[in-house]
């Protein structure tokens, strides 16, 4: 739905003002409770695949902490293993993305159409500014270290997400594999873009795009990833918005995911000159990422049109609305945990 802007805000907001103003309102509400129950979900599915993971290795039942206990006392090489963490990331979020979808269409009458639609050239637009994409990826990364080394050398530890392969297998790889360049950018794509721009582009492109952005960064859970995400997700969804859909993205993710994991999986998996490999794909998709900056950069660029006369009002809306910040709220304490965890 497209929303003529008004030329100039008024002094007396008009009547079509203050209802775009409530429907927003309205739409930030029924978004923030969808990523909530999202996020209750990952916790309530991974303490239930817990149980169900000691009932089927010990051979019966017993209370969570009872399991989890039994599991590391008795089983810590299988659940330390990638294969299992791998099954049950995927079990996890794909149930929790079910569910969420669910209960935003029956309970909250929450719309999934907008950028869930196909794309008929999202296919060539994924791969053409992949390139670009993963060359904001290397300079946010390059950032992201000099401060990690710089909090290292205070005495400041700060965690970062490990992706290194335990209990080395054809299985462990398959299923790595399968959740780095599947399960987790399609999950990622339809809950951080998908509904996200799906909700609020309609009232303000620029607003939703950062909004969607922050979301993702900061739901990674850690501040390295945190940094990268948010930088890397603001191509993400300036992408999917110009396109009006997640496919763009959904590739784009993929094959950054592929790419930054393509040495450990070639590593393990005993590969020839991976290494030589994995650098020389890396080091010309950024050559090729400076190429499509410099030539496609108008791609970027957005409609401006929005529901609500300036950008400001629509962002006051977002991160003033209560079911927001709770959820930012929730994302920020995790990595603040994890850090007082790590020191």
């Amino acid at each position: 739905m497209n929303y003529t802007p008004y030329p100039t805000p008024d002094i007396i907001a008009p009547p079509e003002y203050s209802s775009k103003r409530s429907e927003l309102f309205r739409d930030c509400i029924r978004l923030g409770v969808m990523l909530i129950t999202y996020r209750f979900m990952n916790r309530l599915t991974a303490m239930l695949c817990y149980l169900a993971a000691y009932r089927v290795l010990s051979g019966h039942f017993a209370g969570y902490n009872a399991s989890v206990n039994g599991l590391i006392s008795d089983y810590k090489d299988i659940i330390n293993s990638t294969t299992f963490s791998m099954l049950l990331n995927s079990a996890v979020t794909i149930s929790s993305l079910i569910f969420t979808i669910l209960t935003g269409y029956i309970v909250l009458g929450f719309s999934f159409n907008g950028y869930l639609r196909p794309s008929r050239d999202g296919a060539k637009k994924g791969l053409w500014f992949f390139p670009a994409c993963f060359l904001l990826n290397i300079f946010s990364s390059m950032a992201v270290n000099y401060f990690t080394a710089a909090m290292d050398s205070v005495g400041v530890t700060i965690p970062e997400a490990d992706f290194s392969i335990k209990n080395p297998s054809v299985a462990a790889v398959a299923f790595q594999f399968a959740y780095i360049a599947l399960v987790a950018p399609l999950i990622e794509e339809v809950v951080y873009r998908g509904m996200i721009l799906g909700a609020l582009s309609k009232y303000g492109e620029i607003p939703a795009i950062v909004f969607s952005a922050l979301c993702f960064g900061l739901m990674h859970g850690n501040i390295p990833q945190a940094v990268s995400a948010f930088i890397t997700g603001l191509a993400y969804a300036s992408i999917a918005v110009s396109s009006g859909s997640i496919l763009p993205s959904l590739i784009i993710h993929s094959l950054n995911n592929i790419l930054v994991s393509m040495q450990e999986l070639g590593s393990t998996l005993g590969i020839p000159h991976i290494d030589t490999i994995a650098s020389t794909l890396q080091v010309l998709s950024g050559i090729i990422g400076v190429y499509v900056f410099m030539t496609r950069y108008s791609y970027f660029k957005h409609d401006r049109r929005q529901a609500l006369p300036k950008n400001g009002e629509v962002t006051k809306v977002i991160y003033r609305n209560p079911a927001v910040i709770i959820y930012l709220l929730i994302l920020v304490w995790a990595i603040i945990e994890g850090i007082l965890k790590a020191n």
